[in-house]
């Protein structure tokens, strides 16, 4: 109780009903403010994987360079993709505010690690991130969701062992204006594939054997598989000498290759002329390479030969190539 000047008695509040009215304030406000914080938050969904197909990495090593709106290979050095995998860039979605502008960043300040399924390693840097917009820098329109693409190069070293090698680039976003608001951190996978190089081995050349032409043209054929020699027309006589070419060649296990004769025919030049020789193959293109990674064929072919064509050795050159498809 106190007195006022009149000497009339007034009852005094209680102190703790003020404080508990400033109490309540200052809780309706923290609430206020954490309501305006959570408008403002931003997200992003998990993303799908960077995928950099199958290779043939070269002696030294080389690089391939993905691009990250259409996910197809931009460029490579000593790097030879082939059609197994189909590559991709990595897809994002990420929900915020509308007319916020906001930037793509990782959390690495250094290289990432591929790890392969035979245990090797190599590095590479994931900075710059790639995206379809060069800045990184992208605004939510009115529905709040932008989709981006993630894509870039990996720099590989030569030497590695074959095999699948995964990795993985962390990033998050965060708005242009307010630094320290940032969504949390997704991890975007990584996964290129190395195979083994073709190696082609020529273990046997081809022989047409001795043949003696007649007043009419004719032919001799090598079949490339059993090596049997035939003729036919004006060809009086044709040795059973004849041997078909042979190849071995090495790669990756049970993966298909192609095989190309050349432009499938060879011109034999002779002391007084000249004869033209069409290949065959011992086996269709494209083939499979065995669990082992080999695969054997032999070459043969028919020549044609003019009436009374001149005597003499006809030679020419085989064109060769196995391929990765």
């Amino acid at each position: 109780m106190d007195f006022n000047n009149t000497g009339l008695a007034r009852t005094r509040k209680p102190a703790w009903g003020t404080r508990l009215a400033g109490l309540g304030l200052r809780i309706f406000l923290l609430g206020f403010l954490a309501m305006g914080s959570s408008l403002d938050a931003q997200a992003l969904g998990s993303p799908t994987m960077l995928e950099f197909g199958e290779v043939v990495v070269g002696a030294g090593g080389g690089t391939i360079t993905t691009d990250p709106l259409t996910g197809g290979i931009i460029s490579t050095s000593n790097v030879f993709p082939t059609s197994a995998l189909t590559t991709s860039s990595s897809i994002t979605q990420a929900t915020g505010t509308s007319g916020r502008a906001f930037t793509i960043m990782t959390t690495l300040t250094g290289n990432f690690t591929m790890t392969g399924s035979g245990g090797g390693t190599f590095t590479s840097s994931p900075v710059p991130i790639n995206s379809e917009n060069p800045t990184n820098v992208f605004t939510f329109p009115s529905n709040g969701i932008v989709t981006f693409h993630v894509a870039g190069t990996l720099s590989i070293p030569g030497g590695l062992t074959a095999g699948d090698y995964n990795g993985a680039l962390p990033i998050f976003i965060r708005y242009n204006n307010n630094p320290r608001t940032s969504s949390g951190t997704v991890v975007i996978p990584i996964h290129i594939r190395l195979i083994a190089p073709l190696t082609l081995t020529n273990n046997a050349d081809l022989d047409m054997g001795i043949v003696v032409p007649g007043v009419t043209p004719g032919t001799v054929t090598i079949n490339p598989s059993t090596g049997v020699q035939t003729m036919t027309g004006g060809v009086v006589y044709a040795s059973a000498s004849g041997t078909p070419a042979q190849f071995a060649v090495t790669g990756a296990p049970s993966h298909s290759i192609s095989i190309t004769l050349g432009a499938g025919t060879v011109t034999l030049i002779g002391p007084a002329g000249t004869m033209t020789l069409t290949l065959s193959s011992s086996v269709a293109s494209p083939t499979t390479l065995s669990a082992a990674g080999a695969a054997n064929f032999g070459v043969g072919g028919v020549v044609g030969v003019a009436a009374n064509q001149a005597d003499g050795n006809y030679v020419g050159t085989l064109t060769i190539t196995v391929a990765y498809p």
